[in-house]
């Protein structure tokens, strides 16, 4: 077996990283011009080339708009995103989030796993359920709350491939980082044998092809996790420490 030189970071790929986090810090607002070519290679010790094909890779991701005749500016990424746009930004937040972003990424979580367990009960087969049984379980023997928090993901991907759908598999582990993060926090905040009794409940509506019981009990969860007993927030982070 052969291993690869590792190779720090380009200075391509370090001036998008830049740009990126000076966008989505606020730091560059939307609509802003940001300086010419020239100006910018000078002023951060790169070339004008890297500068150049930097903006290229950036427009593409939506968080730059280059108007023709006019200039480079910031464009709001929220409106042109695409997967790499996705990619990009749950990299630079890594697992700080603020209290908005828990919400954001608990409300998208619940639409998607409605999705996901409607989809794997239409295909769901006897094998697929003891595969399932099994990543339950390896929730609640789970040595550290990474692990516990890895399984619980792991179950919602495995839905996704039980439900053949690929784009809500793609999009699903897209959000794989930020939601293992917030199912970490979980476990520190309610232990782990609450997500494995969660993650277990959600199982066995599937075993009973359950849809409207099982779309009830993520509801109630879901909204337990924005403003009930079981919230996520950095308040309650905090209190626990």
């Amino acid at each position: 077996m052969k291993f690869e030189k590792l190779e720090a970071p380009s200075q391509r790929e370090l001036f998008i990283r830049k740009i990126q986090e000076m966008i989505l810090s606020g730091e560059l607002k939307i609509g802003t011009k940001i300086p010419p070519e020239r100006e910018l290679a000078q002023e951060m010790g790169i070339s004008r080339t890297i500068v150049n094909t930097g903006i290229a890779v950036l427009e593409t991701q939506g968080f730059l708009q280059v108007i023709p005749r006019q200039g480079v500016f910031v464009a709001d990424y929220r409106r042109f995103a695409s997967v790499d746009t996705l990619n990009a930004v749950m990299r630079i937040k890594g697992d700080i989030f603020t209290d908005k972003d828990i919400r954001s990424i608990l409300e998208i979580r619940w639409a998607l796993e409605r999705l996901t367990i409607s989809d794997a009960m239409k295909n769901m087969t006897e094998e697929n359920l003891v595969q399932l049984y099994q990543v339950v379980e390896g929730i609640k023997n789970a040595n550290t709350l990474q692990e516990a928090a890895e399984g619980a993901m792991e179950f919602q991907l495995e839905l996704a491939a039980i439900g053949k759908n690929t784009m809500l598999g793609l999009i699903m582990s897209a959000f794989r980082g930020p939601c293992v993060t917030l199912w970490v926090r979980f476990c520190r905040l309610y232990g782990v044998q609450t997500l494995y009794e969660h993650t277990l409940h959600s199982l066995e509506y599937l075993e009973k092809k359950d849809y409207r019981g099982a779309i009830l009990w993520i509801e109630e969860f879901t909204k337990e996790a924005i403003e009930g007993k079981f919230t996520l927030y950095n308040e309650d982070l905090k209190k626990n420490e």
